[in-house]
């Protein structure tokens, strides 16, 4: 395992020649379906006068994200409503949810009220326009922004981490996920007051697994994963999409979609990234919540209400309730590219990141897996300088086994440090098997059992080896936990947001040192 840092501080720099649609993932047409997503292309894309060409993105087709201060503006709505309906267009703002009510935004459907296409940009641009022509305050538009899908390692035909095996002359796929066995036991954990507890938002975990034993939060049991399915419950009832609701901490479901079986191709994500964990970081506690799907997308209203529910507990927790949850950091594999010209973030994201680091608590965030130096977000956020009383954002990219970086890693001037990210071996679940069967099989051997080769999708063992930079951020995320607990933590850190963000950067200085 390896960490490397940059030689200079993130910081973000322009590049007007890069291509338009450089670091939007690839994402199947069924797959978009399955999310109502759509790919913005920036030459065909619908634009207000004024407005600069946007670059490529992936967004919702038919949902904007707006400030929860809009919609107890009566004057604003309707002068919002009028400006839509112009277009054929209409807000559901009665079905304008929140997940948690800290969060700031609201997500409001659109739908048809006349003849037209439902298109969350057009419907965007047109109120951009009315602002442009002085029909509608510009800082009513300022408030509402497109839901971006955020893509969790997928990229490429095959994707990055897909159970697919890689093309035949294909330079940027790393070694696939396949099923292997692990010779060494994992670490002992020893007994602690007081653990760095870690939190990973992504695809749950099983609820089972030889590698670490898993509690709810409502057992308060020291085990190295704990869930939370009151979170989970709140989480799936405001689901609004095609697919299943995550209304469970649990790693599912096995399959992708249809008859063939196929493993699914981030089922086990997240428990791969516990196991790194595990294997690095043995004193640590992970706090799991399953907020992306088995395709590895999850929407960024979600994504933003997960952390603030986790600055939520910590907040609680420092402030005396105990059965509350307190993160020492947080750790992220999912993000989006920008449509903005200039790589600008819609606030939501960025305020929900800010909050976060205000408490403290350092977000570590995978760079992702396009082979671009387009700002991958939230981990761009990384390159926005933040004063020494908060906590830093650190972009990971990858590594490979020799040192060089993965051909598949992002990177770029907002890149914090690179860890060890290709042909990695964590745990996986047990129950996975697709539909791809050993090249021969015999039922005669002399102890009684079948004979045949490597199985490419039978994950039994519960281990496997994959890639990605989804991967690199907790082997970055172990390096900084194991500095920070060394030497026990600190009580001050735990009550007080200053003293935990001198804690970490104190932690992040001793890792730069060596």
């Amino acid at each position: 395992m390896r960490l490397v840092f940059s030689n200079d501080e993130p910081h973000l720099e322009p590049n007007p020649r890069r291509e338009l649609m450089s670091g939007v993932p690839e994402l199947s047409s069924s797959t978009l379906n399955r999310h109502g997503g759509r790919v913005l292309h920036p030459l065909e894309a619908d634009r207000a006068p004024d407005q600069p060409m946007p670059v490529g993105t992936i967004y919702r087709y038919d949902r904007l994200l707006m400030d929860e201060s809009l919609l107890s503006d009566s004057a604003a709505m309707s002068r919002l409503e009028e400006v839509i309906g112009q277009s054929g267009r209409r807000l559901d703002c009665s079905s304008a949810s929140a997940i948690v009510e800290s969060q700031g935004s609201r997500r409001v459907p659109i739908s048809l009220s006349g003849h037209g296409t439902v298109d969350a940009w057009s419907a965007l641009q047109s109120l951009k326009a009315a602002a442009n022509a002085g029909d509608l305050d510009a800082d009513i538009v300022s408030k509402i922004g497109l839901e971006h899908l955020m893509v969790c390692s997928k990229g490429g035909s095959p994707s990055i981490g897909s159970s697919e095996p890689p093309q035949a002359g294909s330079h940027l796929t790393p070694l696939r996920r396949m099923p292997v066995d692990m010779v060494n036991p994992m670490p002992p954990r020893r007994e602690m007051k007081r653990r760095v507890r870690v939190a990973i938002l992504d695809t749950g975990v099983p609820k089972s697994h030889p590698g670490f034993d898993i509690s709810d939060r409502a057992e308060q049991l020291d085990t190295f994963v704990v869930v939370d399915h009151d979170f989970q419950r709140k989480f799936g009832a405001r689901s609004d999409s095609h697919v299943a609701p995550l209304n469970t901490p649990w790693d599912g479901p096995v399959h992708e979609p249809g008859h063939v079986k196929d493993v699914a191709s981030h089922y086990g994500h997240g428990t791969f990234m516990a196991g790194l964990l595990r294997q690095l970081s043995p004193d640590i506690q992970v706090y799991s919540l399953r907020i992306v799907h088995n395709d590895g997308l999850t929407y960024e209203h979600e994504m933003v209400a997960a952390m603030h529910h986790v600055a939520d507990e910590t907040e609680a927790a420092r402030a005396g309730d105990e059965s509350a949850i307190c993160v020492d950091m947080v750790v992220l594999a999912i993000g989006y590219v920008s449509e903005d010209p200039n790589d600008a973030i819609a606030g939501w994201m960025k305020a929900a990141v800010d909050r976060l680091t205000a408490l403290g608590i350092p977000v570590v965030s995978a760079a992702g897996n396009q082979s671009s130096d387009r700002p991958f977000y939230p981990a761009a956020l990384a390159a926005f300088p933040k004063p020494e009383t908060e906590a830093p954002v650190l972009s990971v990219a990858s590594l490979n086994p020799n040192r060089t970086v993965s051909m598949f890693s992002n990177d770029g001037t907002w890149v914090s440090c690179y860890a060890s990210g290709a042909g990695l071996v964590s745990t996986f679940p047990r129950d996975a098997d697709g539909s791809l069967e050993p090249e021969r099989q015999t039922d005669y051997t002399t102890i009684d059992r079948d004979r045949e080769s490597h199985d490419p999708d039978d994950f039994y063992s519960g281990f496997a080896v994959w890639s990605g930079t989804s991967f690199a951020a907790p082997i970055a995320a172990g390096f900084l936990a194991n500095e920070m607990s060394g030497s026990g933590v600190p009580p001050a850190a735990v009550e007080d947001s200053t003293q935990a963000a001198a804690w970490v950067h104190g932690a992040l200085k001793r890792l730069k040192s060596q």
